[in-house]
């Protein structure tokens, strides 16, 4: 029987743990979210870095025109877009995107050594989910919330239950205590239409950085997108996208 586990914030990742496991992580507002729209707007692949010197070197080094994301403790920074999903529209031509954040891309990079390695958000997760449970193995499943600056995230945290929900309705699972609390905070915040998300820390930092829409934006896209963020090789792909063009 596969265990589930919900680690509360990145901080608190033991990398070396992770090598054997399956991980998804989770950054509502805004970081994974941002890079499963990207990819949903034909932005492939996506490279998650853990700062803006790092984004602009590997900037430097690409061939073809690319998008050049990024925020600092939710100010904007000076060459980059900001990564507010509400901004983002469908590229005509794939084109390759780079994003740093301060809690998103930091816990992609800390987990980045798991077996494998989802991207999910309260957009995607019920795909996300349906992906781990197809496969065929007994390893552990960790869902890494990133956290809100060293500090614990509620959307996170129900983006981790969400997970959960949809593993445990499958039935064959394990629920750690985190697990179990992460399960009930999703199942009464998605009762409650994630009202209260609209006013969680991050929301409020989004509102005072002029970016009002970005959480009730992905609130809105609940489940609405079949994308399926996968690591690989040092950056980011959608593994349904790779399914079709094999079929």
């Amino acid at each position: 029987m596969r265990k589930i586990h919900v680690i509360t914030q990145k901080e608190a990742v033991k990398e070396e743990r992770l090598a054997g496991c399956t991980a998804a992580v989770i950054d509502v507002f805004l970081a994974t979210s941002t890079i499963i729209f990207l990819l949903d707007r034909n932005y492939e692949p996506v490279h998650a870095v853990l700062g803006s010197e790092q984004a602009l070197e590997l900037s430097k080094v690409q061939e073809s025109e690319h998008l050049l994301l990024g925020e600092s403790k939710g100010e904007g920074l000076e060459g980059f877009d900001y990564p507010d999903p509400c901004a983002l529209t469908y590229s005509a031509e794939r084109k390759t995107a780079i994003i740093c954040s301060t809690n998103g891309t930091i816990a992609i990079e800390k987990a980045k050594h798991a077996k494998k390695l989802y991207i999910s958000s309260l957009v995607n997760g019920h795909r996300v989910a349906e992906r781990i449970h197809q496969e065929q193995d007994d390893s552990s499943i960790v869902l890494v919330c990133s956290g809100n600056d060293d500090r614990f995230s509620m959307e996170d945290f129900i983006g981790a239950g969400q997970l959960v929900e949809h593993l445990d309705n499958q039935g064959g699972y394990d629920l750690s205590d985190a697990a179990k609390l992460a399960q009930k905070a999703y199942r009464s915040s998605f009762a409650e239409g994630f009202n209260e998300l609209l006013y969680s820390e991050t929301a409020d930092l989004l509102k005072r950085f002029n970016f009002p829409e970005a959480a009730e934006f992905v609130i809105r896209h609940h489940e609405k997108l079949n994308v399926v963020p996968i690591y690989e090789n040092g950056m980011i792909v959608n593994e349904r996208h790779q399914v079709r063009n094999a079929e």
